[in-house]
């Protein structure tokens, strides 16, 4: 028949890890793996208010050339309304008709900017203020109404400026956006 088979011997210092030493190695494993998920959920949570902070930023500065380059081809302010820090209203053109249809040609609309609560809508009218169209959210995160500033005065301003400060997200700095433009007529007829 065959050959016996040799018995192996177990020497001491071959016996493997003891209960204790395989529990302190799970201990140790578990407090790696937990501070790697951390640390991991952390940096999802901040890459998050990142995006949603650029986003913001982004539609901030979007809103702030849209409204000064209507500033700029427009006809004036809306006559009849008081401009004060929080709206604006101007007649200018649009790329759509005043009620809100599609347009080949730019069409002479009044365009409303109201800032309040921490953000801005941006409403489009008839040249007179009559059929507005919808109020179209535009900006969010606003820290201040205070968005509009006319000079020399109010009542009869040549130029109009725009600042628009957005709420500091997580720790990060505040970000505002400024700039303005001079009115070619000052108030619509």
């Amino acid at each position: 028949m065959g050959s016996p088979t040799p018995r192996m011997r177990i020497h001491r210092d071959e016996e493997g890890f003891t209960l204790v030493e395989l529990l302190v190695a799970v201990s140790i494993a578990l407090i790696v793996v937990g501070a790697g998920v951390m640390i991991f959920t952390t940096s999802i949570g901040s890459q998050l208010r990142v995006q949603s902070q650029a986003s913001a930023i982004q539609r901030a500065r979007t809103t702030m050339e849209r409204a000064v380059r209507e500033l700029r081809q427009g006809s004036g302010l809306v006559a009849g309304t008081t401009p004060s820090a929080s709206q604006l209203s101007l007649v200018t053109y649009v790329d759509s008709t005043c009620t809100g249809g599609a347009s080949s040609t730019a069409t002479l609309c009044s365009v409303t900017y109201t800032c309040t609560a921490g953000n801005c809508t941006r409403r489009v009218a008839r040249p007179d203020g009559t059929s507005p169209g919808p109020a179209v959210n535009v900006v969010t995160g606003l820290s201040s109404s205070n968005v509009f500033s006319y000079s020399p005065s109010a009542t009869a301003p040549t130029y109009v400026g725009m600042t628009l400060s957005l709420a500091a997200h997580g720790g990060s700095n505040a970000i505002t956006l400024s700039d303005g433009a001079a009115l070619r007529n000052g108030v619509a007829g």
